[in-house]
């Protein structure tokens, strides 16, 4: 596609400064390489974590309010690996910044023991979650 678009539609757009001359910016420039296309794919990947968690807490029918702390823990977890991982090296700093966030929030359950009740008056959890 991107080849045949140069030759049918032009530059994609120009550039022209006062002081400088045209440049005429192709449509081949935005061409996507094998290495661009696995970092979108490991970007896919670490949005995918936080999208999982997230759909834990879609439910209308079912009372959700327990998931809060396993959620945010499971979250933490994965992206601790990534972080860690050579894969992921790219991404380490975003990846912290996720992780400082989730921390944010995770002391914030401090504040708040109704999270913890609901863990343990949560039918499978109980107190075996805490200890």
């Amino acid at each position: 596609f991107i080849s045949t678009e140069d030759e049918l539609f032009g530059p994609i757009t120009t550039i022209q400064h006062p002081s400088h001359s045209v440049k005429h910016i192709p449509w081949t420039v935005f061409t996507l390489g094998s290495y661009d296309w696995e970092c979108i794919n490991d970007t896919c990947i670490v949005i995918l974590d936080a999208n999982d968690i997230q759909q834990i807490f879609f439910s209308e029918q079912h009372p959700n309010l327990w998931h809060a702390i396993p959620a945010l823990e499971q979250l933490q977890t994965l992206w601790e690996k990534k972080r860690d991982m050579s894969q992921y090296a790219l991404y380490g700093g975003a990846i912290q910044k996720g992780l400082d966030k989730i921390g944010k929030y995770y002391r914030k359950f401090d504040d708040k023991p109704v999270y913890m009740l609901a863990l343990i008056l949560h039918s499978y959890y109980k107190l075996n979650y805490i200890k």
